[in-house]
């Protein structure tokens, strides 16, 4: 998921922006295929389906948003194939990360929630810049949900949110997004060491850990501790790809040495 400030009633069991902005619904969810047996969706391919909810308050941006939506979905499945879920579009300026006036929230293997805020200024760039990445970030949890899980202890959680994220460099391409390299150097090498302190600690504080709502740990200082680890996995062989390794168990990541 990605992060957002404000989702105090989301958190999972994941949120770049924002699960960067990070935590949870908790929604009950029928399948793509059921979803668009009605009128007021739209199928998209490998029977996923795409929902407005929005009220019409993003009529403006709704043949960009669709468009993008569409071609993400499509070429989310050449690299990693996955069906039968409900795409929701909800217009709520409170669940967005305001760099971006958008975000994502994965709630179920068969659901993922697009949230944008109309009124945003940054919200017309976010749209061709960022929307497929933040897509392709929920998508990839939403099929790690079907095996292995999000996760229940920091550690697991931290793998979920890198894999997502490398999964939407290795689709669209570009930078990181900030999230992701929130921390780097000594830093990021510090908060990583504390983190292996309560690696497997349950229940875990998510929102401090992911948003940042605590006064000592800084924002999104565990989506950076998860990009670092799973970036030290990738960069070992280049053979692996986030794309290939949704299954993959969050054990199979460690040990990490980070790059200073």
């Amino acid at each position: 998921m990605l992060p957002t400030i404000y989702r105090t009633s989301l958190a999972p069991a994941s949120v770049v922006w924002l699960c960067l902005l990070l935590v949870g619904l908790g929604c009950d969810s029928a399948s793509g295929l059921s979803q668009c047996s009605n009128g007021s969706s739209i199928s998209l391919e490998a029977e996923n389906c795409l929902v407005f909810e929005d009220g019409d308050k993003l009529s403006e941006q709704r043949s960009v948003v669709e468009q993008v939506i569409r071609e993400t979905v499509s070429s989310v499945n050449e690299l990693m194939p996955i069906g039968d879920v409900t795409i929701r579009v909800v217009a709520d300026p409170a669940q967005v990360i305001p760099e971006l006036g958008l975000s994502g929230y994965n709630p179920s293997a068969d659901e993922v929630v697009l949230f944008f805020d109309p009124s945003s200024p940054v919200l017309s760039q976010s749209l061709t810049r960022d929307l497929s990445r933040v897509l392709a970030h929920e998508l990839h949890h939403a099929k790690r949900r079907r095996t292995v899980g999000y996760g229940s202890t920091l550690f697991e959680a931290a793998i979920t949110e890198g894999l997502a994220d490398h999964f939407s460099i290795e689709l669209v391409g570009g930078p990181p997004p900030p999230w992701s390299k929130a921390l780097t150097g000594d830093e990021l090498e510090m908060w990583i060491a504390k983190a292996m302190e309560v690696w497997t600690t349950r229940p875990y504080d998510h929102r401090a850990w992911f948003v940042g709502t605590d006064s000592e740990i800084p924002r999104w200082t565990g989506y950076a501790i998860g990009f670092e680890i799973v970036r030290v996995y990738l960069a070992a062989d280049s053979d692996r790809r986030a794309s290939i390794l949704a299954d993959e168990p969050a054990e199979t990541f460690l040990p990490v040495s980070p790059e200073r």
